[in-house]
Order: C-alpha cells, then structure tokens, then sequence
C-alpha cells in the first residue's frame, strides 16, 4: 500500500509519522519527500492491510501538522519510472544507456532487437560487441561532449548515433562522466553520396585538451574553420570531428575532398547542408587554389567548410582571407613529452585491439619520450604497431627495449648557421639565457621551477643571478 501524507511542517513531524507505523508494526519498505511545496512525504508499506490503514490514518491526523492523508496508486518516482519506460518502449529508435566502461545498463525493446538478443539479456553485455569499430572506451575517455550521426553497422543494418554524455558535475570535465546515452536512426546509406569519416576519438591529453575545448566552441558555428599542424598532428580527425560535433551531423552529410595531380575537384552534387572537409590545402598550386576559390564562392551558405594545411603561409591571400576567421593549431607531439606514453598506449588500444594488454617498460616510455617523433602521431603509431608484433612474436607481455625498431631519425636543428662566429660557451650561455627566460615567465616561485627542472633551488637561483632575470622580470 502507497501513502501520501499532506503536513505543514514535514521535518519537525516525520519522526512522529514513523513512530506510529512502527507501534502497529507496519514495515516501510521505501519513502520519499516532496510535492510541488515540499510539504508532502511518500511511504511504502508492502504489507499494510485496509483495516491497518483505517487505524493508521486515525493516529496520524492527531499528529500536528498532518493535514490529509490519503491512499495512492504510484509514489512519485515510481510514476516517473513506469511512465519513462513505457515511453522508452514505445519509441521505434533503438535507445540504450552504458557506463564508463561500455557495459550497457538499459536499452528499450528497439535496441534489443538490433542487437539480436531478448531485452532482458541486453543489460551488462558490452556495447563494443555490437558496435567493434566505435571505439566506445575511447569515446568515454574522451572529453564529455555530445556526438551526432556517429555512422555504425549492426548486424547488417546501417544507424547513425547520437552519443549524449551522462555527466555527474561538470558537463566539461572527463573525471564527471557516469556514461552515456545512444539514440540510434536508422538509415539508408545508398541514398546518401558522401562517405561519413570514421568517428574517432580526439585524446584530450597534455596540450591537445585545450585543442579539443577550442574545437567544442567552434563546432556548432558557420563560419569557414582552417586547422593547421605538422604532419601526422591530427588534422583530420579534427576535422571529422567538427562534423559530428555538430547537430546537424544527425541529418547532413560530411564530403572530404583530397588533392589530385596538384588539383581539388569539389562535387557537384552536393547537397544543400552538411560539412565539407578540404585536405591538404597545402599541397596545391596557387593557380589551383584560385579556381578552388571560385567553387567554394558558389556553394550553398549552409555547407560548414573545413580546411587543414601543414603551412598556412603558402596559401594565396585571397584563400587565406576565405579561412581567416577561425582556426586551430595542434601542438606537434615533441611538445607533449609527459604524456607520450600515454599516446602509445592510446595508439596500441585502437590499432591493435588484440595487444591493448601490452605493458610498456619503464625504459621503453623514457626512451620514446625523449624521441622528437618528426612525423608525429603517424609515427609513433607505426613505431608501436611493429613493436607489438615483436613483443607478442617472442611471446612477451610487455614491450621491453629489445622489441622495439631502431629510432635513427634525429631531430633537424639549426645549430651550425646559428651559431657561426660563437664559441661553444657562448653557445650554451646563449641557450640556456633564453631557456631560462622562458621558463621563468608566470613561475613567480624559483622553487616550483627547481622541482620542475629537477635541479636544486639553489642552481636556478645562482643561474637567474649570472644572466640578471628574476620572477618579476621577464
């Protein structure tokens, strides 16, 4: 039996209420508190007879304060809960929740029947089973951000997904993140002429986090967005990443145009919406450029342009002008050296599923971090998939010194013309002037700095002594 019990003051009388259900040795299996005054209390007593209650509802009215009580039907939560769910049930979209560890908490009879299994088996299967190319636990690591139109294949069928996060705190921040929500449309891929990029994680480490937090707030704008870096960067991923960043993603269509024999030929089909990504613009002629211009002038207002390019400064003005509104610059990955192998770990888990287990010795990730890595996260990752095939030939469980391929590429410095008519001294007094002079900028603690540098405070002290800098002056 479910009872509501009206009061003036519910804190100052809850104890009395309680009392009385247990002299008559009444259970109270469950309660709640609210009402649109907050003046109501909830109570569940399972096992509560109609002569019971008849005697209850006497005893409670002579508590003060107690201004009606009355038998229900549902409490509160109860009601909220059976009317979700029918409404879950009743959508023909498959729905599902997971957890931060891709384990499926609740799905609707929809997503049951996706997946090929009866609904009350779903709960607790691992999503990554239904969905393998998806990279859930990365999608979950990864920053806590709504995705759209995530295209996926389940048992034959194509969906695009919308991936909302379930976060416990702050929408922004990972460590908050309980899991997520997937709504899953079915659609027909032959209908559709662009080919969806492959939905990835960003990997919001080290300097990359403020990267993706740049892209969070650019990707739902219109404006033509230019992301520029090295080689091997990211630049693509990014650049699919605006696409499913973005609501429209859920009913757009994402183009991706490459270089060709020095050309880039845009569609002519394309639609009136959606994304269109242009690779490499770089590596293109400033007549081609020209003529890419003109197409991108006659396309509809409501296609999101999308650009990288390793060397914005080779890029004809007029062009540059086209993109000079937004755009991001990912950092290259020898300025990201404390979390290196946290990358090749990273890298392992996506491009090897089958030796994710693989550990790293210690010497191992000393050893990578030191590394300049010239082509960035494509090297790394070629470097570690040939290391994980060693390790596992030798039946290792972890990758020692001895499996990994030879680091001979050095990094380029321009040592020799910059230090022509110097003395090696002067050289090293000059470096370390300027190293210094950097460091020390927003560090107004020599202290934090000698922790930082691994030396002592006093050996910084004396340093910033000899070439006249201190915290206060730059």
């Amino acid at each position: 039996m479910r009872i509501e019990i009206t009061c003036a003051n519910r804190v100052g009388i809850l104890h009395e209420i309680m009392q009385i259900f247990g002299e008559y040795r009444i259970n109270v299996t469950s309660g709640e508190l609210g009402g649109d005054s907050g003046d109501k209390v909830y109570l569940l007593a399972p096992g509560m007879l109609g002569t019971q209650y008849q005697t209850i509802e006497k005893s409670l009215y002579r508590v003060p304060g107690v201004q009606r009580v009355r038998r229900i039907s549902l409490l509160p939560l109860e009601r909220r809960y059976f009317e979700l769910d029918t409404l879950l049930q009743h959508v023909t979209d498959p729905v599902l929740s997971v957890d931060r560890e891709g384990r499926v908490v609740a799905a609707n009879l929809a997503a049951a029947r996706a997946f090929g299994v009866s609904l009350d088996k779903v709960p607790g299967l691992q999503l990554q089973r239904f969905l393998p190319l998806m990279q859930v636990a990365e999608l979950l690591r990864d920053f806590a951000v709504p995705r759209f139109g995530l295209p996926v294949v389940v048992r034959g069928q194509n969906f695009r997904v919308d991936w909302s996060p379930l976060a416990l705190d702050s929408p922004s921040d990972v460590d908050s993140l309980a899991g997520a929500v997937l709504r899953m449309q079915s659609w027909d891929r032959s209908v559709f002429n662009a080919e969806l990029p492959r939905p990835v994680a960003l990997w919001d480490f080290d300097l990359r986090r403020d990267s993706c937090l740049q892209l969070q707030d650019i990707a739902e704008l219109a404006s033509p967005l230019l992301i520029t870096g090295e080689r091997g960067t990211g630049k693509s991923t990014f650049a699919g990443a605006v696409h499913y960043l973005s609501p429209a993603a859920a009913r757009a269509d994402c183009y991706r145009v490459v270089p060709q024999e020095g050309r880039m030929e845009v569609p002519l089909h394309l639609r009136s919406s959606g994304t269109l990504i242009l690779e490499d613009l770089h590596r293109l002629s400033s007549e081609a450029q020209v003529l890419l211009l003109r197409r991108l002038r006659s396309l509809p207002p409501s296609i999101r342009l999308v650009a990288t390019c390793c060397t914005p400064k080779t890029l004809h003005p007029a062009l540059a002008q086209l993109f000079s509104s937004l755009s991001i610059t990912l950092p290259p990955l020898r300025n990201m050296r404390p979390a290196i192998s946290r990358f090749a770990k990273t890298l392992l888990r996506q491009e090897c599923p089958d030796e994710a287990d693989l550990a790293l010795d210690q010497e191992v990730e000393n050893l990578i971090c030191r590394h300049d890595w010239p082509d960035n996260f494509n090297g790394l990752r070629d470097y570690f998939v040939a290391a994980a095939g060693n390790c596992r030939r030798h039946g290792m469980d972890s990758i020692a010194l001895q499996h990994l391929p030879d680091l001979t590429v050095q990094a380029q410095l321009p040592w020799k013309d910059w230090g022509r008519g110097l003395s090696y001294k002067e050289m090293m007094e000059h470096m370390e002037r300027a190293l210094l002079r950097e460091l020390i900028a927003g560090r107004p603690s020599t202290r934090r700095l000698a922790k930082e540098l691994g030396i002592s405070h006093t050996a910084v002290a004396n340093k910033l002594r000899k070439y006249g800098l201190s915290a206060d002056k730059k």
